[in-house]
């Protein structure tokens, strides 16, 4: 089975396809379709008739790494005859990853993945591989732009001679095409290119050449196809053995792609390409090095606003509605410092020293203007997001920040259902069971009552039906100790009808609680963070669901994290250099 590298269905000056398999039919842009033949464990998550395999890919795997690549040392689950390193089905580069890929690659300013349809969204995340499909509108958006943006990167003079490695010297002299094309198709296709794809793309080249093209404008056509290639569009990882369950190590270069997209949400550049080229990167001194100098580059933001902005909802904050009426000093400003704040926060435990132990109760903010003027802090100067700690207040922690307040909040009013909700399965990661369609909506009108309403005593009206008590009697507790925050975070002692707050509440231990100080404290000794946080990491970084045959590799890693310290850096190097980042398989 072959995979299409450029398609010829779209309208476009792109001459001819590049095939894997000469045999393959051209141009349809099912053909990369959603990836795989089953998802991580076999559950059968994906679908589509392109298979992670050697034979289905031309035979690639043996350009496909470095020399020898081994398992490595870290975190294993070696003897539990339950553990599996499952599977990845191939991965289409999300909105996110492709603008960024195309800028390395092209060295364009232009996004054009913002004007993409949306990416799909699984366990949480906009980079699980099982999710993502492949359509006829899609396909068009990646056929146009790649277009546009070849333009765009020929357009500027300074551009143009990065990309073309050699002068060519006449319409010819497809000697220099080539070795452009081999330069740019080694770090496009994330891996060298076999001789069979450099010789269609050279082809591509001559034909447009004959078709009237000068050498250049041949060039920029190949250049096209490669961004419209299932290779490219595609992270594509390959089994030597397809129907065997036997893991087997990743080579160098999917290793080396799997950690760039983890940190940087892009290619790998080139001092990680050259660590793959030589085969060093399946050594763990040379990959946690690695891992540790992308974390330490500016793009390791990218894995701070992809992660935790979904994980913790800082990116869900964007999009959430505040009334202005009920909040007059509710802007834009105020908004971007929430979620300029949240990501800080998160940053202080992946790039600091806080253990993870802290994350309910770090003393720490950061604050722009509006945001100090809620927190009742000296404001910062200038536009820049300051730092500053407060031991006197009664804020602490991620519970105390304005943007998850926010968040959990509705428009008019606080919502402690939903602030309990949102600590028990993003935090905790306990699944709860939505109501039956039977219960009634938590608020009669929906969201039509306004910040004078005293919350405490509305939902002891709404736990007096049978049918709610239940659920509310566990959930409610945890939101009504942070009712000393109103909707957008700002502390109060009394209603806006005159009510006094009370901030009591019960975790469903049994603990008892009075406001956020004593319920930080509570929820820092629980060690479900610390798994909930292991177990969205994984999923994030393997882009997969996890399934019960990765029950040893968690144990395994949470064992080596916890006698680091439970630090959220430390974490991510026992992801990386464990068994199931490294390795994969088959499917029989």
């Amino acid at each position: 089975m072959g995979i299409a590298l450029a398609g010829v269905a779209c309208s476009g000056k792109i001459v001819g396809t590049l095939e894997t398999d000469p045999t393959a039919p051209p141009g349809t842009p099912h053909g990369p379709s959603s990836g795989g033949t089953g998802g991580g464990g076999g559950s059968g998550a994906g679908s589509g008739p392109v298979s992670n395999t050697a034979a289905g890919m031309g035979g690639l795997s043996s350009m496909n790494g470095g020399t020898g690549p081994t398992a490595g040392s870290g975190p294993s689950a070696a003897g539990d005859p339950a553990a599996d390193v499952n599977r990845v089905p191939i991965h289409r580069l999300n909105n996110a990853e492709y603008d960024n890929t195309v800028s390395d690659l092209l060295g364009v300013s232009s996004k054009a993945g913002t004007a993409f349809i949306d990416d799909e969204k699984l366990f949480g995340f906009d980079n699980i591989a099982a999710a993502f499909g492949m359509s006829d509108a899609r396909y068009e958006e990646y056929f146009n732009a790649a277009d546009a943006l070849v333009e765009e990167a020929f357009a500027d003079d300074g551009t143009r001679k990065k990309l073309l490695v050699c002068t060519p010297k006449s319409d010819s002299d497809l000697d220099c095409a080539e070795k452009v094309l081999d330069a740019f198709m080694q770090r496009a296709l994330r891996r060298p290119a076999t001789d069979a794809e450099l010789t269609r793309a050279s082809k591509l080249v001559s034909d447009a050449v004959e078709l009237g093209e000068d050498i250049s404008g041949g060039i920029k056509q190949a250049l096209k196809a490669i961004l419209s290639s299932a290779p490219f569009l595609y992270r594509v990882e390959l089994d030597p053995d397809p129907s065997s369950a036997t893991p087997h190590a990743l080579t160098a270069y999917e290793l080396g792609s799997r950690l760039s997209y983890l940190v940087w949400s892009t290619m790998p550049d080139d001092e990680l390409f050259e660590h793959a080229r030589d085969g060093s990167l399946t050594s763990d001194d040379v990959l946690v090095a690695e891992l540790e100098r992308l974390l330490a580059d500016d793009r390791a933001e990218r894995f701070i606003a992809s992660f935790g902005g979904q994980w913790l909802g800082f990116r869900a904050l964007e999009s959430h509605q505040v009334d202005k009426g009920e909040y007059p000093d509710w802007n834009d400003t105020l908004r971007a410092g929430m979620v300029a704040e949240g990501l800080s926060y998160f940053s202080e435990f992946v790039r600091g020293d806080r253990g993870l132990s802290e994350f309910f109760t770090a003393d720490v903010n950061f604050v722009n203007a509006p945001l100090a003027k809620l927190y009742g802090v000296s404001a910062p100067s200038g536009d820049a997001m300051l730092k500053v700690t407060n031991t006197s207040d009664q804020r602490r922690g991620f519970l105390g920040l304005a943007s998850f307040l926010t968040l959990t909040s509705f428009s008019k009013r606080t919502a402690p259902t939903l602030r309990g909700v949102w600590v028990l399965e993003n935090l905790l990661c306990e699944h709860i069971e939505p109501p039956p369609a039977s219960v009634p909506e938590l608020d009669t009108g929906g969201d039509g009552e306004d910040a004078s309403v005293n919350v405490r005593d509305r939902l002891a009206e709404h736990r007096k039906n049978p049918s709610c008590a239940g659920c509310h009697e566990t959930l409610d507790p945890i939101g009504l100790g942070l009712e000393n925050f109103d909707a957008i975070g700002k502390y109060r002692t009394t209603y806006a009808g005159g009510d006094a707050v009370d901030a009591t509440g019960m975790l469903p231990s049994g603990e008892g609680f009075e406001g956020l100080l004593e319920l930080s404290s509570l929820l820092a000794a629980d060690d479900r963070l610390a798994d909930c946080a292991q177990n969205k990491l994984l999923t994030y970084a393997l882009s997969r669901e996890l399934v019960a045959s990765d029950t040893a590799y968690l144990r395994s890693i949470k064992a080596a994290w916890a006698a680091d310290g439970l630090g959220l850096a430390a974490l991510l190097e026992h992801v990386v250099t464990s068994e199931t980042f490294r390795q994969r398989r088959g499917e029989p």
